[in-house]
């Protein structure tokens, strides 16, 4: 099976199929599992993930309300959103307010994650953008249908959608392991 690597100007990103993703998870500590879930089941920046710790009155059960200000990527598209969450992410997400310390600098959490990957998986390592990747990619793949309210939720242009995760090389089994992961996010 090969990694799946999407390139940008300045860097690649790894994007998990399901088994890798579960392989890599099952290899975390409490807290980094915990994060990496969260990361995935939101596809949130990881700066929003450390402002939703602060502010869990964001999260209402369904979506996590973004407000505005609450992205601190000086370029992002939308100013404020609403990120819908699948069956499994309204089911794990309130694990991310149990996890035992401040969530971990951004660097730390990388190297972190580069470590484990490059010792559990083969292929490109994986850093914390890759989370946010593989959910817009799995929902494109799996509700190809829904592609606006997908760029929506992740706060995305169209534009960005179709550069960047369409034409992605899932296949049906895949499909098959996503299905737990992304089922009643529509």
């Amino acid at each position: 099976m090969r990694a799946i690597v999407r390139s940008s100007e300045k860097f690649q990103v790894r994007v998990l199929r399901p088994v890798e993703f579960e392989t890599l998870r099952d290899a975390m500590d409490p807290n980094t599992r915990r994060i990496c879930t969260s990361l995935l089941l939101t596809g949130m920046r990881y700066a929003e993930l450390q402002r939703l710790r602060e502010n869990p009155d964001w999260l209402d059960g369904k979506f996590i309300y973004l407000p505005r200000g609450s992205m601190l990527k000086i370029k992002a598209k939308q100013k404020e959103r609403a990120i819908r969450l699948s069956d499994m992410g309204k089911t794990l997400l309130p694990d991310l307010f149990q996890v035992s310390h401040p969530l971990p600098e951004l660097p730390a959490l990388d190297m972190k994650l580069k470590r484990l990957s490059r010792r559990i998986l083969e292929g490109n390592p994986v850093n914390n953008k890759t989370f946010r990747k593989t959910w817009e990619s799995w929902l494109v793949f799996y509700y190809p249908d829904k592609a606006l309210q997908i760029a929506l939720s992740q706060g995305h242009t169209t534009t960005t959608q179709y550069e960047h995760y369409l034409n992605i090389p899932f296949e049906e089994d895949d499909r098959k392991e996503m299905r737990k992961w992304v089922e009643g996010w529509i």
